[in-house]
């Protein structure tokens, strides 16, 4: 064998380890991803027997109690009185819209390097697949979007239990 076919060789086998050791970085970093969300998913089901930092009412104007919202460090809990239909004003304005405006800045946030795609807005609702009766809102992050989120949440469910 001459020495320029073992030099082509040898650059083949280069290029494969190189392409092989991305592979290995992509599935280092799906297993991370993996191993993140199972953690969340059992610390959930854990955090929902620790005490929540503070429990409030979203009430509409004449008093009636709409949901009882169990605020912890890192997500809203939010139970409603009675179930929300999802095909109506709650999914549209609410979840497509408002909460859909904060995953957007937070995947924005993400792609310029200042926050993590773990720490993105996300949620999830409870319930069948016509309502829900509650629902999780993880990331909320900051002390103004929570107030923002339940105060939208507060004008969305007026409309919808008074509609």
């Amino acid at each position: 064998m001459d020495v320029q076919k073992m030099l082509e060789i040898r650059k083949i086998l280069e290029e494969k380890i190189a392409q092989l050791q991305q592979e290995l970085k992509l599935y280092t970093a799906l297993l991370e991803i993996l191993d993140k969300s199972i953690g969340e998913k059992s610390f959930s089901t854990a955090a929902q027997v620790a005490k929540p930092e503070a429990v409030e009412e979203v009430k509409g104007r004449g008093g009636e109690i709409y949901a009882t919202v169990e605020v912890y460090r890192d997500y809203l809990y939010i139970k409603f009185k009675e179930p929300v239909k999802l095909d109506g004003l709650f999914k549209r304005f609410f979840l497509d819209k408002f909460l859909q405006k904060y995953r957007e800045e937070d995947a924005k946030e993400v792609r310029q390097g200042s926050l993590k795609q773990e720490e993105v807005l996300r949620y999830e609702l409870e319930g069948g697949e016509t309502e829900t009766t509650a629902m999780k809102i993880y990331n909320y992050r900051t002390e103004e979007r929570r107030r923002e989120i339940l105060r939208v949440l507060r004008w969305t469910l007026e409309k919808v239990y008074s509609g």
